[in-house]
């Protein structure tokens, strides 16, 4: 049987704390900067080209992640899916589940 020592638990209890903890490991593409989250009624002139559903890691050993994280990393992920169809602008269509969001695209004037 392998014995786990105090200086291994020291260095792995840091790196789960930081990975339960608000910190996000998704960048945004910086073309993707001009991509824009909208309410369903600002999207309202807009055209409709698609939609992009994102994932991302939802728990970590068990233990659930920050909703806010989880949907800030959610959108940069659509922001980044959205400039491979031309779109400028993403809204929101469904809640969060199991680390997973659906958004329509959309090219706005």
């Amino acid at each position: 049987m392998k014995k786990v020592t105090p200086s291994k638990s020291l260095v792995f209890l840091p790196l789960l704390a930081t990975l339960i903890s608000g910190c996000s490991f998704v960048e945004l593409k910086p073309e993707a900067d001009t991509v824009k989250t909208l309410t369903a009624d600002q999207a309202v002139n807009c055209k409709s080209v698609g939609t992009a559903t994102t994932k991302v890691i939802d728990e970590v050993m068990y233990i659930s992640r920050n909703e806010e994280t989880m949907a800030e990393e959610l959108e940069i992920l659509a922001r980044n899916e959205a400039i491979k169809s031309g779109a400028n602008a993403i809204v929101p269509i469904s809640e969060i589940e199991e680390g997973q969001r659906t958004f329509k695209v959309y090219i706005c004037p």
